[in-house]
């Protein structure tokens, strides 16, 4: 892959560009362990990559939050087999994540977004997320970067419908989908999603998850850069 033949680059948003401070599996197992269930962080992660396989939030279609995570926290405690601690672990799950700081942006994020930048490659996001997308960019002062924001709550399709692809692609302008990559870091909403949409997908893989995925991969943004340039 070379960056010199793309003309924009699009990313996918929660924990590709930025992260919650403290992992979800951290604040889970803390909460097990306020009341009295000791757990491994290694068990956790892996219950959330099941869970998350068969069960997402959705900012389109018409949910209630507590309840979705209700029932999704439910489904974490049925696959670490300790469904006789939910009522008592619920209540400890939902403050440790009320009381979590907000989202941060990943080490490397601000570097690559400016190098990119600096090769005049048109920046956009394309993400899942609620409609207040521009003013989290903001807060984090990375809007800036970007020439289209799509969220799937203000446009009224999430991925991996390529249809948001396709919505980010027009408002881009002249840009044909082929010189585009979509950098993201779930298999299904990212790269199968993109891919359907003609994009060329950038696999963000941290924990060396999906070793054998048919697309290109990096542990890391800044990998971006040095594999590419």
């Amino acid at each position: 892959m070379n960056l010199k033949t793309f003309s924009a680059v699009l990313f996918d948003f929660g924990d590709t560009l930025v992260t919650l401070p403290i992992r979800r599996e951290e604040l889970f197992v803390r909460a097990a362990q306020s009341i009295g269930v000791t757990l491994s962080l290694e068990a956790v992660q892996h219950a959330y990559q099941i869970v998350d396989f068969y069960k997402k939030y959705s900012s389109v279609k018409q949910q209630v939050r507590a309840q979705f995570y209700a029932e999704y926290n439910a489904l974490l405690c049925e696959v670490l087999g300790i469904s006789s601690h939910y009522e008592k672990l619920l209540p400890a799950v939902t403050e440790e994540f009320a009381n979590c700081p907000k989202w941060v942006l990943i080490d490397d994020a601000k570097e690559v977004l400016g190098k990119l930048t600096e090769l005049q490659l048109s920046l956009g996001l394309v993400a899942n997320w609620d409609a207040n997308l521009g003013d989290v960019a903001a807060r984090l002062q990375i809007k800036d970067y970007f020439k289209v924001i799509v969220a799937s709550q203000a446009v009224g399709v999430e991925k991996p419908d390529p249809e948001i692809f396709r919505i980010a692609i027009g408002l881009l302008g002249s840009v044909e989908p082929e010189s585009v990559l979509y950098v993201g870091n779930e298999y299904k909403a990212d790269v199968v999603g993109s891919r359907a949409a003609g994009l060329t997908p950038v696999l963000i893989d941290r924990d060396d998850l999906y070793p054998h995925a048919d697309c290109l991969r990096f542990r890391s943004l800044g990998e971006i850069l040095v594999k590419a340039s």
